[in-house]
């Protein structure tokens, strides 16, 4: 009795008990399983709260109940019997019956329809969310209030009579559309809970008998909306005829992934509320409805509708976890869905990839806002004459450092132009390639140079690639010279060379008297080859202008004069490009790594010998340099990193332990010519939050960035958070593929965002998303492309070569987490006993090292699904053994040997033995 307290102490301790009697937990053994509770606020003003378990009731069941405490009041108050209806049976009756039948060819019916329609689906739906995912099942829940207009309503209502399908039909298509294009998915599922009452005798019973079905959306093939209502009345019809499965049933035969923090199956829940019933209604009483917030989360999104007698349409609300989701994203998803539903009502043949899920506010968020990047740079200049201006302005200073010296820009200068002069009086042709193999020296720069001084195109040859692999290169190219260092250059054999090249030793080129070209900054500078899903590599064609944008004008990283940059990565890799023209274009110091790849010692020397300010690391040296020598890296100003995901954890101890020094996480393919995005870190800014993937930032100067799905001839953009593949483009665009046209037009489409005549646009293949303060958030590959060690591969060029191996019946090949970062795994079947490492020598003599996989398993056959094909999940791990059984520690207590009990109950009598406290329930199968 509450009405004794001031106004505002009342309704504070209203509050108060409403939510305890809410939270308070039912004991499943001793009972009770409903629950009321009364409060008095005034003589004549009351608050009822009726909580009920869900083992005990279930949706239908609150109308059952509504119904009957009206009769129970008004019979109560009028003085006569209530005139409730006998129940035929009982719930218990149910059960008896539900277990009787469900087995046998009956159950056999059931299972092999359920394991046919879910054959091969995604069992999770990794929907972009706010915040890192906690490691728990129980997160906090949140409500945003949801209404389909009445107009739209009877539109859809219109469509769904035209089609033969149910209201339910047409709003789960419509959610497929929305989840699916959100998440990037062609493929996902949805539960939703039916009455599953399909007895009359069971109809006016209070228990829980809803059953929750998985629907599938199979959204592939570019399909219409009309089109995909079709599957979606096909699949619904099928689990409806079949719910007679429970789903724990469903769970335990297809062995769902079991995860402490996600549904099995499914991770959003669809509820269209057509049960029975109405607001209760007692005689001499004026009720209302007390609404109460889910504090915790079903699942991670839950849309639930019901009709609305009022206006005509549909009413109801998102429950979401607050975990994982703010309410801004789920009020967004509310818009789209009823953008793509009014758009798919007025034309149901439009594909589903087209229909509209932004506002005109926030198409250009996503268009236009990211992409004012226009700055003033020398684009019309070349690379030769922008050094030529640094080294007339300061002759002196120095270019490049070595161990054994430094070399001046005016020495470089003069270097570089005999080469260029040479080159000329040969006749080289302009943009005609030119071949060069030399190790980290100034022969290398000035070669480097001299060449694009020359008009021609730089064709960087990496000296540790295969012979076979050069050859293919210089012969792909048309190369008719090939530079090189003598040492070097004896390491090809000359039956390898492709016929008519003409080789140079850079040590003989002597001074010539030829007046050298006036180079445009559309000519192009070099050409280098990454890895082909095909099995053949493509030399990507890179312009002047391409890479002085890359340098001049942006503002991811400092580039003014003082700054020291190191060559370290291999010539053939695209991130030579960053550390040789920053410091060459803008007054800079460029140090020479000598030898191959760096090891942590050597660069961290480096760094001390030469007053290293600027560096670039791949995402895995990053990762070892912060774990194994953080303080080496303390005089450094800018740091660098990317070509794979960076962990947040060490960019945190980083940015923590060296606030003055700035994180650069760069991200870009070569066809955008190194960077096309970057995202700036320092502990100045507070550094990473805590579980948050690291985001690759926004585009730089002149670079254009947009994330879009293609439908058929166009280009449909992505709302914001919503995954999409990134399109690249701007001055830092490759001209394409060398003599590939037809890769070119396939990779470089046109530009239909900027308005700009005769633009275009890389499709990168990567899948990312817009985060909310602008910056993008990279979500990998639609493809089979990994990054190993920064280097850029194809699996499908190494299976291809693998394959070719005349032991190899069968090759796969991923990249896996281990040592170290990501490495390429093999699994093979073979005609014929073949030991890996010779296999791995096959490779070695083909590919570049970054593209031999580190880790080989051989199998009797691969895996396969029930649809015959490839079940990557069940390949075996590549890089450990099975571990050996540990010592099981038994229960040592009461409560443990409780949930010794459930367990053994819940996994079965072959589980006993095989477990102890400290093991997982769902790893053991439960």
């Amino acid at each position: 009795d509450l009405a004794a307290l001031p106004p505002a102490a009342r309704s504070t301790e209203e509050r108060r008990l409403t939510r305890a009697a809410a939270r308070l937990p039912f004991d499943l053994a001793r009972g009770p399983l409903f629950r009321a509770l009364l409060l008095r606020l005034e003589p004549e003003e009351h608050v009822l709260l009726v909580a009920m378990h869900h083992i005990v009731s279930d949706g239908w069941s609150i109308g059952v109940l509504v119904r009957e405490l009206g009769e129970l009041y008004a019979a109560g108050r009028a003085g006569r019997p209530a005139t409730l209806p006998p129940l035929p049976v009982q719930y218990a009756d149910y059960a008896a019956w539900q277990k009787s039948w469900l087995h046998g060819e009956t159950l056999d019916a059931l299972l092999a329809w359920w394991r046919e329609e879910l054959a091969d689906a995604p069992q999770t739906l990794d929907l972009p969310i706010d915040r890192p995912r906690p490691a728990v099942s129980v997160t906090p829940g949140a409500e945003k209030p949801f209404a389909v207009p009445a107009a739209l309503a009877g539109a859809l209502a219109d469509l769904g009579r035209r089609e033969g399908v149910t209201p339910f039909m047409t709003l789960l298509a419509g959610l497929h559309v929305l989840l699916g294009r959100h998440a990037g998915r062609r493929d996902l599922l949805i539960g939703a809970p039916v009455a599953h009452r399909t007895r009359a005798e069971i109809e006016p019973l209070i228990g829980f008998f809803i059953n929750t079905l998985v629907h599938r959306g199979r959204l592939g093939g570019a399909p219409s909306f009309r089109t995909l209502l079709g599957r979606v009345r096909t699949s619904a019809l099928g689990a409806f005829a079949h719910q007679d499965l429970p789903f724990e049933r469903l769970v335990e035969e297809l062995a769902a992934e079991r995860s402490r923090h996600r549904t099995p199956l499914y991770q959003v829940l669809f509820v269209l509320q057509n049960a029975p019933g109405g607001p209760l209604q007692l005689p001499g009483l004026t009720l209302q409805e007390l609404p109460l917030t889910a504090e915790t989360a079903k699942t991670d999104l839950l849309l639930s509708l019901a009709a609305d007698a009022e206006t005509g349409g549909w009413r109801g609300l998102w429950e979401y976890s607050a975990a994982l989701f703010d309410a801004a994203t789920v009020e967004r998803l509310g818009r789209s869905l009823n953008l793509l539903l009014t758009a798919a009502a007025a034309d149901p043949d439009a594909p589903i990839a087209a229909l509209p899920l932004m506002s005109a506010q926030e198409r250009c968020q996503v268009l236009e806002a990211p992409n004012r990047t226009a700055v003033a740079y020398p684009r019309e200049l070349s690379l030769g004459a922008l050094f030529l201006k640094e080294a007339h302005r300061a002759p002196d200073a120095v270019a490049l450092s070595t161990a054994e010296g430094e070399v001046s820009r005016a020495e470089l200068a003069e270097r570089s132009g005999r080469i260029a002069r040479f080159l000329v009086a040969r006749g080289v042709a302009p943009e005609e390639r030119i071949g060069l193999v030399a190790g980290r020296s100034p022969d290398l720069i000035a070669a480097v140079l001299g060449i694009l001084r020359a008009g021609a195109t730089w064709l960087p040859l990496d000296p540790s690639y295969p012979p076979q692999r050069l050859a293919w290169m210089l012969a792909d190219a048309g190369a008719r010279l090939l530079l090189a260092e003598r040492q070097l250059v004896s390491s090809l054999p000359a039956e390898a060379l492709p016929a008519g090249l003409a080789v140079c030793h850079l040590d003989e080129i002597g001074d010539r008297e030829a007046p050298l070209p006036a180079v445009p900054a559309e000519a192009l500078a070099y050409v280098m080859y990454t890895s082909g899903s095909t099995g053949t590599p493509k030399g990507v064609a890179v312009t002047h202008r391409n890479v002085i944008r890359l340098v001049r004008g942006s503002s991811f990283a400092a580039m003014d004069p003082g700054q020291v940059w190191l060559l370290a990565a291999p010539v053939s890799f695209d991130a030579s490009t960053l550390e040789i023209w920053a410091p060459l274009l803008n007054g800079g110091r460029l140090a020479l790594l000598p030898g191959g790849l760096a090891s942590l010692d050597e660069l961290a020397r480096c760094i001390s010998r030469f007053g290293l300010t600027s560096l670039w690391l791949t995402a895995g040296l990053f990762h070892q340099m912060v774990e194994e020598r953080l303080e080496a890296l303390r005089p450094l100003q800018q740091l660098l990193a990317g070509g794979d995901v960076l962990d947040p954890a060490a960019i945190r101890r980083v940015t923590s332990a060296l606030p003055g020094l700035t994180v650069v996480n760069g991200y870009g393919p070569t066809e955008g010519t190194t960077f096309t995005t970057c995202h700036r870190m320092s502990g100045v800014n507070g550094g990473e939050p805590a579980g948050v993937p690291v985001p690759i930032g926004r585009p730089i100067a002149n670079a254009r960035v947009y994330l879009a799905d293609p439908v058929e001839a166009e280009l449909v953009p992505v709302p914001p958070g919503a995954v999409g593949e990134l399109y690249a483009g701007g001055d830092g665009l490759a001209r394409g593929y060398l003599g590939r046209p037809d890769r070119t037009a396939e990779r470089f489409v046109p530009d239909p965002f900027s308005g700009l005549p005769g633009e275009r646009l890389y499709r990168t293949g990567d899948r990312a998303r817009l985060l909310r303060g602008g910056s993008l958030e990279f979500l990998g590959r639609l493809d089979g492309q990994v990054k190993i060690r920064g280097f850029r591969v194809e699996v499908g060029e190494v299976e291809a070569v693998l394959a070719g191996h005349p032991a190899v019946r069968q090759a796969v090949v991923e990249a896996r987490d281990g040592v170290g970062g990501k490495l390429l795994a093999a699994w093979v079947t073979l005609h014929e006993p073949c030991d890996p490492a010779a296999l791995q020598r096959y490779l070695r003599g083909r590919l570049p090292e970054p593209l031999v996989p580190t880790a080989w398993t051989v199998l009797e056959a691969l895996p396969l699904t029930p649809n015959g094909k490839l079940d990557r999940r069940a390949l075996p791990d590549p890089f450990t053994a099975p571990p050996e059984s540990p010592p099981r520690e038994l229960p040592r207590n009461a409560l443990e040997e409780l949930i010794d009990s459930l367990w053994r109950e819940a996994l079965g009598p072959a589980a006993t033995g095989t477990y102890g406290i400290h093991d997982d329930f769902f790893a053991l199968g439960g």
